[in-house]
């Protein structure tokens, strides 16, 4: 498994800012990145773009993702390429929060 980071299983939901703000279902979240289920709309690889996921904390994670790869018709991998302290922390929290339920893959 390539995998360095617990991941939760999901899914959240979360947005895409811009012009029009794109809502995003996310899976497998980690402090890595996650994954972004999506049909249309898939940013191409090597795009970078914010991302605001709603976490089960109730707080809202903001980071800069870079997208990794992209499955067309599926969705794409995205990874985390700038998180601040406090959303690092954030995230940290709401995998120890979902630690001991089948949410958290290691």
């Amino acid at each position: 498994d390539r995998r360095r980071n617990a991941r939760i299983v999901g899914p959240f939901e979360g947005v895409r800012p811009g012009l029009v703000d794109l809502p995003l279902q996310i899976y497998d979240l980690s402090l890595g990145g996650c994954f972004v289920n999506s049909f249309h709309d898939a940013p191409h690889a090597g795009q970078i773009f914010t991302i605001h996921i709603e976490l089960p904390t109730g707080e809202t994670l903001i980071a800069k993702g870079e997208a990794a790869f992209v499955r067309l018709g599926f969705g794409y991998g995205v990874k985390f390429c700038e998180l601040s302290e406090d959303n690092r922390i954030r995230l940290e929290n709401a995998v120890k929060m979902l630690q001991h339920t089948d949410q958290v893959i290691v």
